[in-house]
């Protein structure tokens, strides 16, 4: 399986900004000790879907069938994603009811900049934000207490995993790439959408979670595969920080995989461990066997591995 050079920059784009240091949280042990309820793990869906539903809203609105069809895509493919927009949009008022129902106030639309600047740099920014959306919504489905709620977001999974499943057959990529999906949690996420928000209204509630430094495969490696050894900029670390040693934690459902990781000028290298195909998350941590704020310096970086069980 061969990328393009849109994915691949879009990719790179996807994970190389920072989040808004407003948001961020500096004391780990009260970020520790804050509990995430219901609520907020609703606010935080319903933040994750307006993103999308404007997405797909501002794109449809930007780029004609006319400009689909010279990208390569066809009709149907066109008005499959007025299809995928009108489920984000119906997401978003789901969850705005379900708040409005337990007497919180649902959080607004943002101000976004996805750095689209054609069809397929929009279509390679859905796929990622949809697998985004899956794991999200996996990782969160552990800290859901009332059961109600559980099914309402297992039932979203399950379409945003359908999205991702086409965007990516779209653009000739393995539409189920590894027989796992790979759960991330709410900073991780958090992490990963952040650089799309420009701004939010002030009266928005703010989510109790935090970002941690960018990490972004280099986008002069044009191909990954299992074995690979790949570089990964992170051109916020200083090393004064903490001086190592370091450790690649691939994410999946099992638990995360780790690596050694050697981190020279500003660029952590390492190797992509077997089992890992299709959008893998990975983050840069101080200790082997430990993912929790206290170890995770950098990331998640997201990278495409091509070459689930040896095909291509």
């Amino acid at each position: 399986m061969r990328f393009s050079t849109t994915t691949l920059t879009v990719l790179a784009a996807a994970s190389a900004c920072l989040a808004h240091p407003s948001e961020r949280r500096n004391d780990k042990a009260a970020a520790r000790a804050v509990k995430i309820t219901d609520v907020d793990i609703l606010q935080y869906a319903l933040t994750l879907e307006h993103l999308e539903d404007k997405f797909y809203r501002q794109g449809l609105a930007t780029f004609s069938l006319n400009q689909f069809q010279a990208a390569g895509f066809d009709e149907r493919f066109y008005n499959n994603l007025k299809e995928v927009s009108y489920d984000e949009t119906t997401h978003v008022a789901f969850l705005t009811k379900a708040l409005l129902g337990v007497k919180a106030k649902p959080v607004a639309e943002c101000k976004y900049n996805f750095g689209v600047t054609d069809v397929k740099s929009f279509v390679a920014t859905a796929a990622i934000l949809e697998g985004v959306g899956v794991s999200a919504y996996l990782g969160a489905a552990a800290s859901i207490l009332e059961k109600t709620y559980l099914t309402a977001a297992g039932s979203i999974l399950t379409v945003e995993s359908r999205h991702s499943a086409y965007l990516r057959a779209a653009q000739r990529q393995s539409p189920f790439p590894q027989p796992f999906d790979a759960p991330l949690d709410f900073n991780e996420v958090y992490t990963l959408a952040a650089p799309f928000i420009v701004s939010c209204p002030s009266t928005n509630s703010p989510l109790p979670v935090k970002a941690f430094p960018k990490l972004v495969l280099d986008p002069a490696i044009k191909r990954v595969v299992s074995g690979s050894t790949i570089a990964l900029d992170v051109k916020t670390f200083r090393t004064s920080t903490y001086g190592g040693p370091y450790f690649a934690a691939w994410i999946s459902v099992t638990g995360p995989t780790f690596t050694i990781a050697t981190f020279i000028n500003y660029k952590f290298i390492t190797n992509v461990p077997p089992g890992f195909h299709g959008q893998s998350y990975v983050v840069i941590t101080k200790k082997k066997g430990c993912t929790t704020d206290d170890c995770v310096l950098a990331g998640p970086a997201i990278v495409e591995v091509s070459g689930a069980n040896g095909s291509e």
